[in-house]
């Protein structure tokens, strides 16, 4: 049974953390120090400067030829379960959704292992092994979790930016001699601008080459001096054509049928299927090189394998930066993730039945698929309790700051990190009790 001494060794690591949120929370919802593009800001730091340092320094101090890969292998299998079923989810379900299947995957699957993890599993079950798995099961993490949670992302955001229909938005008025009018808006254009109408989320530019075409081919075809007056009582040419484009018309006078042609809309498109799909893993390739979550991953397990291979130190230069960069990153993020809980109408955002879903799925269905896959793989005794009770470990905070990065359902997460790891400690205790009464 956990102590009284580590419990106290619990709580002197937990406490500290809702200590800068509160402070972070009283900041923006009482004294008005931040504004919102301020907020943003901290988030920012933390999702591009710490959270990518924080990884640096577990990953490179962790020795990856001393890994317990059965431990592991659990762990991943029960993370490709849980996403396999999300997919499927979201291809048969009218309700799945690409952003809730990533939500919820961070929700059953990844785990607070260095705050309330390492200390709280050291009291219950002894520094070893209990300390080395939750640092193993972070590098895990750090090095190819949340690298496949940028993935999806930015697939997700680029799925939304690659245009998949064309449509026109814009309409300009040409006037019967065949200079460019007004915009029904009341905006005007100068021959020397590009003008540009709107192509889904796109844009068409239109060169001023091509309007002084059109202008000079409305002349030549000019064929009447009369006018008539249009519905709104404007003075426009006799026998002027109106061309619809999107919201706005456009008066033109007997042009010629070619400019005619190419002014008229065009009929709505769709990209072709694979054609959008390379240009979306071409924009997620590219963010992702040059998202720093991304590659100091990979520059730190490359150390890793080098340092513990040939047992090369790192400069302690080097080593202090990095340190200094990775020792602010939880708290700044606990101190974002107040922040913007005091942006919100409520603390708990969503409400109580968002709070509930998030308990579900972090303390019932990711402990039961981990038992299903330790059994697989072959775990018994205190390691498959381990395996257990990380699994039953409340919400991680670095996918928050992803999720508030890239606006998918922070507000969800951040009701599972400040609600969770409320009632984690019971919960835990809870585990702990029935898992020794169970499992021998």
């Amino acid at each position: 049974m956990i102590s009284w001494e580590n419990l106290y060794h619990v709580l002197s690591n937990v406490v500290p953390l809702y200590v800068v949120m509160i402070l972070a929370y009283s900041s923006v919802k009482w004294w008005k120090i931040f504004t919102p593009d301020e907020c943003l800001g901290v988030n920012r730091f933390v999702a591009l400067f710490a959270a990518p340092f924080l990884s640096i320094k577990f990953i490179s101090n962790n020795n990856p030829y001393a890994m317990n890969y059965q431990f592991i292998a659990a762990d991943t299998l029960q993370k490709v379960v849980v996403m396999l079923i999300l997919f499927l989810w979201c291809k048969l379900s009218s309700r799945g959704s690409l952003e809730w299947c990533i939500t919820l995957f961070s929700l059953s699957t990844l785990t607070n292992t260095l705050v309330m993890g390492i200390p709280l599993l050291e009291g219950m079950y002894g520094e070893n092994p209990s300390k080395s798995l939750m640092v193993q099961l972070s590098v895990i993490q750090f090095t190819v979790w949340f690298p496949c949670l940028l993935f999806l992302f930015e697939y997700r955001r680029a799925t939304l930016l690659v245009p998949q229909k064309c449509c026109e938005n814009n309409e300009i008025v040409v006037n019967g001699n065949g200079s460019l009018g007004s915009f029904r808006n009341g905006g005007s254009l100068g021959f020397d601008e590009e003008t540009r109408i709107g192509v889904g989320e796109a844009s068409l530019p239109i060169e001023s080459s091509e309007i002084n075409e059109a202008n000079r081919r409305g002349n030549e075809n000019l064929t009447n001096d009369g006018h008539d007056h249009d519905h709104r009582g404007n003075t426009n040419p006799k026998g002027s054509t109106l061309i619809e484009l999107g919201t706005r018309s456009m008066m033109v006078d007997q042009v010629h049928p070619e400019t005619v042609a190419q002014l008229e809309p065009k009929p709505k498109e769709t990209i072709p299927a694979g054609v959008a799909t390379r240009l979306i893993l071409i924009m997620v390739c590219k963010k992702l090189i040059r998202n720093p979550n991304f590659y100091s991953s990979v520059i730190a397990l490359i150390w890793s394998l080098i340092s513990f291979r040939w047992h090369v130190q790192i400069p302690a230069i080097v080593d202090n930066s990095i340190k200094i960069l990775s020792d602010a990153g939880l708290g700044m993020a606990m101190f974002s993730l107040g922040l913007f809980m005091a942006s919100q109408p409520r603390i708990i955002a969503g409400g109580n039945a968002s709070a509930a879903l998030a308990a579900a799925m972090r303390f019932l269905v990711g402990p039961g698929i981990t038992v299903a896959t330790s059994y697989i793989v072959g775990l018994r005794g205190t390691l498959l309790q381990i395996t257990i009770m990380q699994a039953a470990l409340p919400q991680a905070i670095v996918p928050f700051i992803f999720a508030r990065e890239y606006n998918v359902h922070p507000g969800f997460l951040s009701a599972a990190i400040s609600f969770g790891m409320l009632i984690s400690l019971p919960i835990a205790l809870v585990y702990y009790i029935l898992l020794g009464l169970i499992i021998k």
